[in-house]
């Protein structure tokens, strides 16, 4: 593993993985599309996407990124390709922990080493649908690596319960907050890793565990934050797959800002608190059932504290580091969403009461996040041409919507014909009042002004949502 700059390890570098189930979309109940979901993905959208253990699941990867406002950016547009070629396949890709209906067991996909774990591991592997977010965070080398996840240690539980997204199990309420957490803790090398004290221990214990056969290879350190194998990153696991961008963004800003304590933590020589890993388990478990609503045991002070209480309490601590890294408007925008709707499981039990399984299906679509709500969203539309004659009305409606305090401001082009140069300036215009105050812009452009953002680099600078030219292709 590369040592990196000083200056990336105080400001470093992130990234996000997400997983996602293909289900029915009318049943909900999981299918083996993965092959057609990366074939459309990469075929229609030009976005190459990963396969799972299982052939029901697919996984997308950000850029390796230089602030969250970028991984924001990257999981808009992620999210809403999946979504698409999801539906060009048949099917509904949907962002959920743990399959909310139908049976646990998948289709192992035809991969010489997900073979190679069906053989060792049999029905654990089968049912392995469940889907994560994991965030990775640039560091100097492993030696500091291993100490850093010793510092993060103490967190995980929290960092869990925030993004608990998988109440539902065959068709029914488990009880859990996180059902995932509950399947994935039945493999042999998962949880809270132990406290190591160096590169050489991390190793040696590994070595132990690939000897013993828990783990087949490095990839199968199932802990819940672990060094990269391959990567010099810090990997955190603990995350059910967000049930929204504000909530991947929130888990990402909070990771990379413990990172970066950690880091400045270890470069003064200070270790890490050594929390029995039987503690840490324990109250891993509380918060997976719980979740957000719930209280949890504050490993460092031992007193039991309600899990809101401990995140506010961590976002003071880590406000110099998220300023100083230009993430804190973003984890204050993910905080207010969590306080109005709860963590995902909270939103998935609502979405069930009052819907039942279609409404519970539409909210965890992958692009579900991406339609505009109306709490807190201000959604500024303009039609026909934007040009010289109404540009300033454009930017004049925007501001106003910021005055009148929306936390975030979608512009919504989607019936926007002609979109002249006088538009991108007011754009540009827009997003530096909404860096000012600290409101996140965003734009729905239609096919044409989407080519129109993308000429100019402005789909660099603001999250794009381009409505499509024409309905997406069914699979025959």
């Amino acid at each position: 593993m590369e040592r990196i700059s000083s200056t990336e390890a105080c400001s470093p570098t992130v990234g996000v993985e997400e997983e996602f189930l293909l289900v029915d979309p009318v049943t909900g109940v999981a299918v083996n599309r993965a092959g057609d979901v990366v074939a459309a993905a990469r075929d229609l959208f030009g976005l190459e996407l990963d396969h799972e253990l299982t052939g029901s699941q697919v996984e997308t990867n950000t850029a390796v990124c230089t602030d969250v406002e970028q991984v924001r950016r990257e999981l808009l547009r992620t999210r809403s390709v999946v979504a698409r070629a999801a539906r060009a396949a048949g099917c509904r890709a949907i962002a959920v922990g743990a399959p909310p209906l139908g049976d646990m067991t998948g289709v192992i996909t035809d991969d010489l080493r997900y073979r190679r774990i069906a053989r060792a591991f049999g029905a654990l592997a089968e049912q392995q649908l469940i889907c994560g977010c994991h965030v990775h965070v640039a560091v100097p080398d492993r030696e500091t690596a291993v100490q850093v996840c010793n510092h993060l240690r103490p967190w995980l539980p929290l960092l869990g319960a925030i993004t608990a997204n998988s109440p539902f199990s065959r068709g029914a309420d488990t009880g859990f907050a996180s059902w995932r957490q509950m399947v994935w803790s039945r493999w042999p090398v998962s949880g809270p890793p132990p406290y190591f004290t160096s590169w050489q221990h991390y190793q040696a214990v590994s070595d132990t565990l690939l000897d013993a056969e828990t783990a087949l290879d490095q990839g199968m350190i199932y802990w819940d934050v672990r060094p990269s194998a391959h990567l010099p990153t810090v990997e955190v696991r603990v995350a059910d797959v967000a049930a929204s961008v504000d909530d991947a963004v929130l888990l990402a800003a909070l990771a990379r800002a413990l990172a970066t304590k950690a880091v400045a933590e270890v470069e003064r020589g200070v270790l890490a608190v050594p929390v029995p890993v039987e503690t840490l388990r324990q109250v891993s478990w509380r918060a997976a059932k719980d979740g957000l609503t719930g209280s949890t045991l504050d490993v460092l002070s031992g007193r039991l504290l309600p899990v809101r209480q401990q995140l506010n309490a961590l976002v003071r601590e880590l406000t110099p580091v998220l300023d100083a890294n230009g993430d804190l408007a973003l984890v204050e925008h993910g905080l207010r969403v969590l306080d109005r709707d709860g963590c995902g499981a909270d939103r998935q039990r609502r979405a069930f009461r009052e819907g039942g399984t279609k409404d519970l299906l539409t909210l965890l679509d992958a692009d579900a996040a991406q339609r505009p709500s109306g709490h807190g969203m201000a959604v500024v539309r303009m039609a026909g041409d934007v040009d010289l004659s109404n540009s300033d009305e454009l930017e004049r409606r925007c501001a106003e919507a910021m005055d009148a305090g929306a936390e975030e401001v979608v512009i919504d082009l989607s019936e926007v014909a002609y979109f002249g140069s006088s538009g991108i300036t007011a754009l540009d215009r827009i997003r530096a009042q909404g860096i000012e105050r600290r409101v996140p812009i965003s734009v729905t452009a239609s096919a044409t002004v989407a080519r129109v953002l993308n000429a100019t680099a402005m789909d660099n600078l603001l999250p794009l949502r381009e409505q499509p030219e024409a309905p997406l292709p069914t699979a025959g």
